[in-house]
């Protein structure tokens, strides 16, 4: 790698470091190229010619930032699942992201932005997409090891309880419903009490 290639890498990672600063500190609508071109010693030309414009910048900042959330929580899946030779159902279910978690809460309010941000930029949109259709077959894939080191009588659900049931709800039911909590207890039996039907119909 070139001198000139390492220095335009650096730059562009400064860049986006500064990017995630000003939208930690005045959130995704108050992101203004002036405030990251300041932050990062360049100037606002500059930023456009690495990235096109404020809507390229946010696509990349924002999908970066998506795809190491996924990430994080898939690599801590997978850990436990390789660690685990036998696992119960009561185990799986409790491997979903809580909904009164204080992390993954905030996590699910950041994404909710990502996505309500990603309606209005075709880039990101295509960024998200990319990143959330690799998840869904993560979760197949995970589902589908999983089953292997369940209980034979356990074995038989459909997978369509994981991969639609917790893909897709993320927990708008809990924030967004008022006075409709649930408890990390309740929750985790009801996945348990679904599954189970579901492979008992299926027998």
């Amino acid at each position: 790698m070139s001198l000139q290639t390492l220095q335009e890498t650096s730059t562009r990672q400064l860049i986006l470091d500064s990017a995630r600063h000003e939208i930690d500190l005045n959130g995704i609508i108050g992101l203004r190229l002036s405030a990251v071109a300041l932050r990062a010693n360049v100037s606002v030309p500059l930023i456009s010619r690495y990235f096109g414009s404020r809507d390229g910048l946010l696509a990349e900042v924002l999908g970066d930032w998506y795809a190491e959330f996924v990430q994080g929580y898939q690599s801590m899946v997978d850990s436990w699942l390789d660690s685990a030779e036998v696992v119960t159902l009561e185990q799986f279910a409790m491997l979903s992201p809580k909904p009164s978690n204080p992390v993954f809460r905030k996590a699910r309010e950041f994404r909710l932005q990502v996505l309500a941000t990603a309606v209005e930029s075709p880039i990101l949109r295509k960024r998200v997409s990319e990143i959330t259709t690799q998840s869904h077959q993560w979760t197949l894939n995970t589902i589908r090891r999983g089953k292997s080191k369940l209980p034979m009588q356990d074995r038989n659900f459909d997978e369509r309880i994981f991969s639609l049931l917790l893909f897709n709800t993320m927990y708008v039911f809990a924030d967004f419903v008022e006075g409709a909590s649930i408890s990390e207890e309740e929750y985790s039996k009801f996945l348990v009490h679904l599954i189970r039907a579901s492979a008992r119909f299926n027998q």
